[in-house]
């Protein structure tokens, strides 16, 4: 029973790799923030040591172990903050080199999940590499990331890759009401600001301040669009302080706000589904809308890129077109 909600095709590939015995030594799972790359890899973790028939059965006491965050042989690895800037240091792949070379205490196979694999500081990456060039028997190692870009060629390229993509409207939709009994009103509002990403969602129904953060950044973006170019760079210097430690948090926050110029031109289709932008009365052309939601792609991309983050947003700002305060219905 796999918790991890869509993506049938990386979930054919694993199954069958497990029932076939031949999964790979090491996986990278990319993909946006709470799309699901964790869970993904609790799962694998508990399919890899389960006792049932159709692993992960979910009822054994290995499955349990493992989604319950007390598998011995499970080790989560995150990233640290030294001096307001967030990194996995050489000495925590040091430990976890020498936990992989340890014998499974509980199951059959040690898992190591390291997640945003891409706040690796140089030593650990190579430390690391080490351990992908000649790693145990039983050792299943998995670099979570959503910034794959930023992942060494070396160790990408000992790696299995697998991409997760945003779930549709529906899935996300069918989800929150089967599996977290949201009610229908409620899981289609919260599917159609997610973003396909159903961590959020989830996380959303349950944690009030992931909404009143949104709500923040929707505001403060409206105030910006009808600013001049000193508090849309003052607003960009901002977002660009935010990295590289806060780079989730820099991902939401083009994400929303590429949602939010898409909205626009959903309006001009006539229709409200998922819409968070109220539409003024001067709407900006067809043509300047796509141009903008293009070129919130592209600064996302250049931020993956490590270009000077300031210059990408301060660009990006530029490209907005100007819409007052008292120009919304």
């Amino acid at each position: 029973m796999w918790r991890f909600v869509g993506h049938p095709g990386p979930l054919h590939l694993l199954g069958t790799s497990i029932k076939e015995d031949r999964l790979a030594h090491a996986y990278l799972v990319t993909g946006p923030p709470h799309v699901g790359k964790t869970t993904l890899a609790f799962d694998l973790a508990a399919a890899v040591n389960c006792e049932g028939a159709s692993p992960p059965c979910g009822e054994c006491p290995q499955c349990l172990h493992v989604w319950g965050s007390r598998h011995a042989d499970i080790q989560l690895l995150g990233v640290a903050e030294e001096e307001g800037q967030k990194v996995i240091k050489i000495d925590a792949i040091r430990d976890v080199a020498h936990q992989a070379h340890l014998n499974p205490f509980e199951g059959r196979s040690r898992v190591i999940i390291i997640e945003s694999a891409e706040h690796l500081s140089d030593e650990a990456a190579n430390a690391l590499l080490k351990l992908l060039e000649e790693p145990p028997p039983h050792l299943l190692l998995l670099l979570l990331t959503a910034s794959p870009d930023q992942i060494l060629s070396t160790i990408h390229s000992r790696c299995q890759r697998i991409d997760l993509h945003p779930l549709s409207t529906e899935q996300v939709t069918e989800a929150l009401t089967t599996r977290w009994e949201v009610p229908d009103k409620d899981a289609s509002a919260l599917a159609n600001l997610s973003n396909g990403c159903i961590g959020w969602a989830a996380g959303a129904w349950v944690d009030s301040s992931i909404m009143e953060t949104r709500d923040r950044r929707l505001q403060r973006l409206t105030t910006t669009v009808s600013a001049g170019l000193e508090e849309r760079f003052a607003y960009a210097a901002e977002i660009a302080g935010l990295l590289p430690q806060q780079r989730t948090a820099v991902r939401e926050t083009l994400d929303l706000w590429a949602k939010w110029w898409r909205d626009l031109l959903i309006t001009k289709a006539n229709t409200s589904e998922g819409v968070d932008a109220e539409p003024p009365t001067t709407e900006p052309t067809t043509t300047t809308l796509l141009t903008v939601v293009g070129q919130i792609l592209r600064t996302q991309e250049l931020l993956d890129m490590n270009v000077n983050p300031r210059l990408a947003l301060e660009a990006l700002m530029l490209s907005w077109p100007w819409i007052p305060d008292d120009d919304y219905k």
